[in-house]
C-alpha cells in the first residue's frame, strides 16, 4: 500500500511539472546575424562662467550634478589657484565633491587665478592632454581639455571647450582647429561638448557636420542654446536621449545626453 502511494504522488509530481511552462529563451534562429553588443553613459556638459566662488557654491553644484546621473562631465570657464591666488581652488574642490578622476586644461588668467576648461568621469582615465585653441592678437585665449576614459566596452576621448562668442572668423579657426585634433586620432573617437558661441549649425559649428552629429537637434528647446555636444559620425556612437537642464544659481544652461555605444 505505502509503495503504491510513493509511486502514485512520484508519477504525479512528475505530471504537474512537464506541464508547468517553460523558462527558456527561444533558440536563436541559425544563420542569423548575433544581436550588437551596446553599452550606455550619460554626460552632461556646462558653462560654469567663473561662477563657483567657495566651497559653499562647489558643494551645491556637485549635488546638482549627482543628482542628474551623470558619468561623465564637462566644464567650462572653472578657476584654479595659483601662486597669487593660493587659496581656494575651484576645480580641485569640486574633483573632490564629485568623487571623479578629472583633468583641467588651463586657457587664461582669470582675476589673478588660471581659468580653463574641464573634465571629470566616474571611470579610469587612460589618458589626458591640452589642447591650445587659435586666437586672434587681443582675443581672449582659449583650450580643450582632452582625456580618453575606460568605459568598459570600449575606451572613449572627450573633450571639453570654449569657442569665441563675439568674433565668427575667430570662432571658425577654433572649429578648424578642433577638427585638426579629431584627425590626428581617427582611431580614438571623441566626444565634443562645450560652450560653442552660437546655436548648433551655425555658420562656425556647421563645418563640423559630416565628421560629427549634434545632439541638440534632438530636443526642441536646445536648439537656440550654445551649449553643445557631438558624437562623432560612423564611429558606432550615438545620442538617444537629450534633455535641457538649467542650473538656476548660476543661470547656466546645460545639456545632459545619454550615448550609445556599439561594438
Amino acid at each position: 500500500m505505502n509503495n503504491t502511494l510513493i509511486m502514485f504522488a512520484i508519477a504525479a509530481a512528475f505530471t504537474a511539472f512537464s506541464c508547468a511552462p517553460s523558462k527558456e529563451t527561444a533558440a536563436e534562429v541559425p544563420g542569423a546575424a548575433p544581436a550588437p553588443i551596446t553599452a550606455s553613459f550619460t554626460m552632461l556638459t556646462v558653462n560654469l562662467g567663473h561662477g563657483l566662488k567657495d566651497k559653499t557654491d562647489v558643494r551645491a553644484f556637485a549635488e546638482w550634478v549627482k543628482k542628474s546621473g551623470a558619468e561623465v562631465v564637462a566644464v567650462q570657464q572653472i578657476e584654479r589657484a595659483t601662486d597669487s591666488k593660493p587659496g581656494f581652488d575651484a576645480y580641485m574642490e569640486l574633483l573632490k565633491r564629485l568623487d571623479m578622476r578629472g583633468t583641467f586644461a588651463k586657457a587664461r588668467y582669470y582675476q589673478g587665478w588660471d581659468s580653463g576648461n574641464a573634465l571629470f568621469c566616474l571611470y579610469p582615465m587612460l589618458q589626458s592632454n591640452v589642447f591650445p585653441i587659435p586666437t586672434g592678437k587681443g582675443k581672449v585665449r582659449r583650450a580643450m581639455s582632452f582625456a580618453v576614459f575606460e568605459l568598459g566596452l570600449k575606451s572613449v576621448a572627450f573633450a571639453s571647450v570654449d569657442l569665441d562668442e563675439e568674433d565668427l572668423g575667430e570662432r571658425a579657426k577654433q572649429v578648424y582647429e578642433i577638427i585638426a585634433v579629431q584627425r590626428t586620432m581617427e582611431e580614438q573617437p571623441m566626444v565634443l561638448a562645450g560652450q560653442f558661441g552660437e546655436p548648433a549649425g551655425g555658420k562656425a559649428t556647421a563645418r563640423l557636420s559630416g565628421r560629427y552629429t549634434a545632439a541638440n537637434p534632438l530636443a526642441e528647446n536646445l536648439r537656440g542654446v550654445r551649449q553643445h555636444l557631438y558624437v562623432p559620425t560612423g564611429a558606432r556612437m550615438e545620442v538617444t536621449a537629450v534633455q535641457r537642464l538649467d542650473y538656476a544659481p548660476l543661470q547656466q544652461t546645460a545639456l545632459l545626453a545619454t550615448i550609445t555605444v556599439r561594438q
